[in-house]
Formats: structure tokens, sequence, C-alpha cells
């Protein structure tokens, strides 16, 4: 085994130095003290005594330089923190002072959170079931909502209501929405497996498509895809581009699916269903390849709320049914589950806010209660209370400041949790890590 070797001074080779701060150090005075010494006349105690070059070396520094013109202990060589440190305990010091001294600038308060319903809506026959998504709030400021057989259209800004459809038979009922990207085309899935496509602008429909073999209770886009999740388990895509042709057919879940949602980048999607699993597949493989990506098999009841984070693309959020109750927070990157949380009742839907760190939770089976949670923590911030029955869906503002949540006890709510947007800063990017701050030699 290698031993370090040590010098005459007892010190280990190659280890670190400590290096003085000169400019603490007196240097004139040392300077002067060396160049003016005389010796000193010995007593005739000490003359018989004949001192070696060591010795006579420590008697100059002791008569010299222990003591300044004072008399007090004089510091050669002062050792000291680094000047990073020593800002930040000033700085510290500082603030405190100022705190008891003199006024401060006025800190930026902790964002407020409304914790009571901006709007609300009477939402009659709306369906209640686990399997369904019967709201979703479109880029043009449009709510659409199922509600028993008719599909109606809730104008934002006009406040004002307009029916799109409605069903003459008492066993095809809408069973799910979802607006297209460009908030221009609305899919509606039905209870007898049919899909149609409507343009909400003419009021018309531009499509109808049948593929599944029982009802279709998800729906989703990646630009001109439309992806839909049935109860035979089946995730079809399809390309609205040429009348609904079938891209991919994934044989994803052994009960009927729940939740589907594509990744903010359009490149994962992620599916929950009855046989409490969640699968993540990859579009560049679903042609060549009907095999999930990932299959997460922690959750212990059916999965239907499903989120995407809106600034970590890789990262989703899952929510567990009514046995379960947990939030999981995984990294699709590498299939590792990185945060879990235990909410003691039902998840049934989950929403991030695109402006902040914060995730929303739907619940139900306890106090039917709206959480607003910090990522990645997961820790509570406030509970929006309201409801009367379980908070069955979300859907957010296209501006990410307001969500709206649909509940069993036919109400619809309008919370603005999630604030205002940030507004752009001026003259661009001016934040320290920009290029435009930094002084290049």
């Amino acid at each position: 085994m290698y031993t370090p070797t040590r010098s005459k001074y007892n010190s280990p080779v190659g280890g670190d130095r400590f290096i003085p701060t000169r400019s603490l150090m007196d240097m004139d005075f040392a300077r002067s003290a060396f160049s003016n010494w005389t010796p000193v006349k010995k007593p005739k105690e000490e003359e018989h005594f004949n001192p070696t070059p060591k010795d006579e070396y420590r008697r100059k520094i002791e008569e010299h330089f222990n003591v300044d013109s004072e008399g007090k202990p004089r510091r050669m060589l002062v050792f000291r923190t680094s000047s990073a440190c020593k800002r930040k305990l000033s700085f510290v010091d500082e603030l405190q002072g100022e705190s008891m001294t003199s006024p401060r600038q006025p800190i930026k308060p902790v964002r407020h959170v409304t914790t009571h319903s901006d709007l609300i809506l009477d939402a009659p026959n709306l369906r209640d079931s686990d399997c369904l998504k019967l709201m979703d709030w479109g880029r043009e400021n449009i709510l659409a909502i199922a509600l028993g057989l008719s599909v109606y259209l809730y104008s934002i800004d006009a406040r004002k209501t307009e029916l799109l459809l409605e069903s003459d038979n008492y066993d095809d009922y809408p069973s799910s929405l979802a607006w297209s990207h460009d908030g221009r085309k609305l899919a509606v899935g039905f209870s007898t497996s049919r899909i149609e496509v409507w343009d909400a602008v003419r009021v018309q429909l531009v499509g109808v498509v049948e593929a599944h073999g029982g009802r279709v209770g998800s729906l989703c886009w990646n630009s001109h895809i439309l992806s839909s999740g049935g109860s035979d388990g089946l995730i079809i895509n399809h390309d609205v581009r040429s009348n609904g042709r079938m891209v991919s057919r994934l044989r994803a879940h052994s009960g009927e699916l729940c939740g589907l949602r594509w990744s903010e980048d359009s490149v994962r999607l992620a599916s929950g269903a009855n046989d409490c699993l969640v699968n993540v597949w990859d579009q560049r493989c679903m042609q060549q390849c009907s095999k999930y990506l990932y299959q997460f098999r922690d959750h212990t009841a059916p999965v239907r709320a499903l989120a995407w984070c809106p600034f970590k693309s890789h990262t989703l959020a899952t929510g567990g049914g009514p046995t379960d109750g947990s939030i999981k927070i995984w990294n699709t990157s590498n299939g590792n589950c990185v945060t879990t949380a235990d909410t003691g009742s039902q998840v049934c839907a989950l929403e991030w806010n695109k402006h902040k760190r914060e995730i929303l939770s739907a619940h139900g089976s306890g106090e039917n209660l709206i959480t607003l949670r910090s990522y990645p923590s997961l820790r509570k911030i406030v509970d929006l209370r309201g409801h009367k029955d379980r908070v069955l869906h979300f859907s957010q503002s296209p501006d990410g400041s307001t969500v709206a949540s649909a509940s069993a006890d036919e109400t619809i709510r309008f919370w603005k949790v999630f604030g205002p947007p940030p507004s752009p800063r001026k003259g661009g990017d001016e934040s320290i890590f920009s290029l435009k701050r930094m002084h290049i030699r």
C-alpha cells in the first residue's frame, strides 16, 4: 500500500498550502525592521552562551515582530475565509441591520391563491363516470361540455352557450371530447364506438370514424393525428387529413381506457385504464412496433388522471382511483417513479400550472376537494372547496390562469387558481444568465 512521504518539517508532500493575505501584512515594517536591526548587548551572565544561527533568527523575530509600536501582538500572516464567503456574511448582517435600523424596500409578497370560484354554471345531466372525458377548453376560449345526449359550446368571452349536437338515441350518448390544437375542430366520441369530427366555427360535421368495438371514453390530439381509447382496451391513431385513416392500432390494456394524453413535445403518449396500469408509448415507434415504452404497475386502482409537465416534457403525473388515492410523478426517460404522495381519496383529475411549479388535483369519495400542490415535493399549498360531490373533470384556459372543474353535483366552477400569466420582460431576456449582461474579457 502506498504511504505518502513526509518532509523534514513533518508535513505531507503534496498537501494543501496556507497562502497568506498580503493585503493585511505590514510589509513596510517588516522590511524596515530587517534593514535597521542592530545586535542587542547581552547580559554578562549570558556572554558565555554561543547561539546558533537558528537561535539568533528566533531572537530577532521575538524582539522585533511579536508586538507593534503600541505593544499589541502583531499579526504578520493573516489567514481568513474567501472573499465570497465574507461577502455573503456581510450581506446577511447588512440585511439584519437594515431590518432593525432603517426602512427597507418592500419585499414582493407571496402569491395569493384565490380559494373561491369565480363563476358557477349549471351542468344538468352530467354523467357520473370514471371512464368518460366530458369537458375540454379550446384555444379559441370556448368550453365544450357533454350533458346527457347533447354537446354544448360555452363562449367564455361572450358568456354565451350554443348547442353543437344532440343525439336522438338514449344509448348513443357523447362519451368523450377533445379540441384540436388550433381550437377549430372538436372530436366527439360516442358510446356506440363512433367518433365525429366537427368544425366548430361553421358548426358543421366534417368526418366520421368507426374503429372501436365499444364506447370511446378517451380522445386527444397530436397535430393532425387523433388518438382514441375505447372500452375494448385499444388505442387507435387516426389521420384526420385522410378521412380518419387508421395510422396505428395498439393493444394497450386489458380493461377500458380511462385516460389518454400526449406529452407537450408530442413524442410520448400516456394511457391509463381500469386494469390499474399506466403505459407510455413512443410516437416514433408506434407504426413499427405496438409495444409500449414503459409500463407502470404501482397504482392499485383504475388510473384516469394523467398530466404531462409543461416545463419538463419527460415528466408525467398520474393519479389512482378510490382504493389507491396516490399521486405519482414519473420520469419517462428512465421509467423511475420520482415522487409519490398519498392524498387519502380518489384522484379524478390532474392539471399542471403552466407558469409555476405547481400541480392541481381533483378528488372524490371524501371531501370532494380541489388541492393545489407544490412540485416536486407534492406538499399541499391550499384546498379549494365548493363542490358537493366528487370532482370529475379539469380543463385549463388557453392562457393558463383559470381551471374549470366539472363535478357530479352537476355544476361547473371556474377557479383563477393559477393566476395571470407572467408579463414579458422589457428589453427581452435580461436575467443574470443572459449573455447581454456578461462582460467577456
